[in-house]
């Protein structure tokens, strides 16, 4: 969804002012520190405090690659910390949901699993077809994006982070399926075309 937008020359743009030499791990470190608070604002309940700590570890985590490109620092280690800490960043952030007042703990916990899937699934593609699938119905930026609008809605009515949760929980469901389906298809071609 929010991937087809998130275009290279967009981001340029909006993040120039804050492209600095830096060690680009630094800023991914940033990112989970504000994944970190996140989840604590969550789990007391501070929806709003919440939501802007996420808006941080989201700004933070597109920072740190156009840090790396601009300065030539990629490297595999930057890539491997980067996807390590979005996935812990996912879960800190999730868990304070579910455990805060505003979730159940079972849908909680289970989209910490899906998240957690999904996620599993594009290193999956990218170890077996050296391409990194970041496709299906929702990726990370979906999902915050997500939480931020029914964590805002709350205001509303204090039950919109729950149906936030399940709607999360049913699009996971459907995006680990077409990811699960796009690698085995993928596998299956390769398999016939170049295993003779």
């Amino acid at each position: 969804m929010l991937h087809k937008l998130n275009t290279p020359d967009l981001r340029r743009k909006l993040l120039k002012p804050f492209v600095v030499n830096i060690d680009p791990n630094v800023v991914t470190g940033l990112a989970f520190i504000a994944a970190l608070f996140s989840g604590m604002f969550f789990y007391y309940n501070y929806v709003y405090l919440g939501i802007v700590f996420i808006l941080l570890n989201g700004f933070f985590d597109i920072l740190d690659g156009e840090i790396a490109k601009k300065y030539k620092r990629t490297s595999k280690l930057g890539d491997f910390l980067d996807h390590t800490f979005d996935r812990l960043s996912d879960v800190a952030i999730l868990l304070g949901i579910t455990l805060s007042a505003y979730v159940p703990n079972l849908y909680g916990y289970l989209l910490i699993i899906m998240t957690l899937l999904v996620s599993y699934l594009g290193t999956q593609a990218h170890a077996l077809t050296k391409k990194r699938d970041y496709g299906g119905l929702i990726g990370r930026a979906d999902r915050l994006f997500l939480i931020i609008v029914f964590g805002g809605l709350t205001a509303v009515d204090s039950n919109m982070l729950y149906y936030g949760v399940l709607v999360l929980l049913g699009l996971s469901g459907i995006t680990f399926v077409q990811r699960f389906y796009k690698i085995y298809s993928d596998l299956k071609y390769l398999r016939l075309h170049f295993n003779h």
